[in-house]
């Protein structure tokens, strides 16, 4: 008998804690927003000039992230791609939309996805196509818990961080290059990866976590 209420009681608790981060997951922190200083990441570096790219009302829409920074980058006859999203304050239904359901969704077809460390910490790989072009793509989210690629692994930091009343925030980093002449996907995934290399260390200092 007094095990069937502790269980009762138990299971009684967890759905209290569940409306509990589920109010707090949908409403927010209730405090000020953070801010990323993603103007800190360099646009002009040795042998490379960048430009601001703009981001349509739509997509930003889509996106709902906090702020964004869209940027393509020009390394000799070398061309690439780095967008960065932060989101101050995830909530249910306006969580990091993944690369993987977003290309897709532009109109570009996933070829090929892996995983590998290119980024430093867990990076995902994507070889995608639309019409004649062909890109490689590297990419992590960022967390007060770390680096990943796993929208699980996502979702439970933004409920550990509710039930600790920790901030919400996370943030999106994305490199893509087109494959260039008869360049193999492998050659041009290195060729992105030692470009990256060259920005990422000012990208996580540039948030607040």
């Amino acid at each position: 008998m007094a095990s069937a209420f502790r269980v009762r009681l138990l299971l009684l608790l967890v759905v209290i804690l569940g409306i509990g981060v589920s109010y707090r997951l949908s409403t927010g922190s209730g405090g000020g927003l953070l801010q990323a200083n993603l103007r800190s990441i360099p646009l002009n570096f040795a042998g490379v000039t960048g430009l601001e790219d703009r981001i349509d009302a739509r997509t930003l829409d889509v996106l709902q992230a906090t702020q964004t920074l869209n940027r393509q980058y020009f390394q000799g006859e070398d061309k690439y791609w780095l967008f960065v999203g932060y989101f101050a304050q995830q909530r249910f239904g306006s969580q990091i939309h993944s690369p993987r359901h977003c290309y897709p969704g532009s109109g570009w077809n996933i070829l090929r996805s892996s995983h590998d460390s290119r980024l430093g910490g867990p990076t995902g790989e994507l070889l995608i196509q639309k019409d004649k072009e062909r890109r490689v793509v590297l990419y992590q989210y960022l967390t007060r818990g770390g680096h990943t690629t796993s929208e699980y692994r996502l979702k439970w930091e933004l409920i550990k961080n509710s039930l600790l009343g920790r901030p919400l925030d996370a943030a999106f980093v994305r490199f893509s290059t087109p494959l260039s002449g008869h360049e193999s996907e492998e050659e041009a995934l290195e060729r992105l990866g030692r470009f990256a290399r060259r920005l990422t260390p000012s990208i996580r200092p540039a948030m607040p976590f």
